[in-house]
């Protein structure tokens, strides 16, 4: 992975993610919480899309013992479509890592520094990866992805100011 665009297996992203571990709020049910990269052994009701591929990453902490999501993230390299099928983009230029979710899905977990945690694991893969910056999408706190539980749930302005608060001159975070 040695800061080369495109050079990790889907893989090798997967067992970067679970070394990032779990944020202090949850290690005393750390028996109880696996990392999940698929729907699989999930109930139907609570599919989301969960995956790990080349690039892509949509994941989950899961609580095995209440069958329940309690955490999820979903962000992706960017590159341009047309570029990686023609194989002609710069493995050396700097593409923007894409958030597209973060997400505490239980109210009485938020506000502990679970998303702060995984956020500044971000940072630190963004940055090993050489990504320039890492872009927000859809920073709407009324999104349906966040209608689980409104217990601590940040309001849009709350929101907004909670990435900026990570953007740094080593790793800027864009809003989108």
């Amino acid at each position: 992975m040695e800061g080369s665009y495109g050079d990790i297996s889907a893989e090798e992203l997967e067992e970067i993610i679970r070394n990032w571990g779990l944020p202090k709020a949850l290690l005393s049910n750390s028996e109880d919480i696996e990392f999940r990269f698929s729907d699989e052994g999930m109930k139907k009701n609570i599919g989301a899309g969960y995956h790990v591929r080349d690039r892509d990453c949509k994941f989950c902490l899961y609580n095995v013992r209440e069958d329940k999501p309690i955490f999820s993230m979903d962000f992706h390299e960017k590159s341009d479509l047309s570029d990686r099928l023609l194989n002609t983009y710069n493995k050396q230029i700097n593409r923007p890592l894409m958030l597209q979710l973060i997400h505490v899905h239980d109210g009485s977990l938020r506000k502990k520094g679970i998303a702060t945690f995984y956020i500044k694991k971000l940072i630190e893969y963004a940055k090993s990866i050489k990504s320039d910056h890492i872009i927000v999408n859809k920073v709407n706190a009324d999104s349906p992805d966040f209608r689980s539980d409104k217990v601590h749930a940040l309001k849009q302005d709350e929101l907004k100011q909670f990435y900026l608060n990570f953007s740094s001159p080593e790793m800027h975070l864009e809003l989108n």
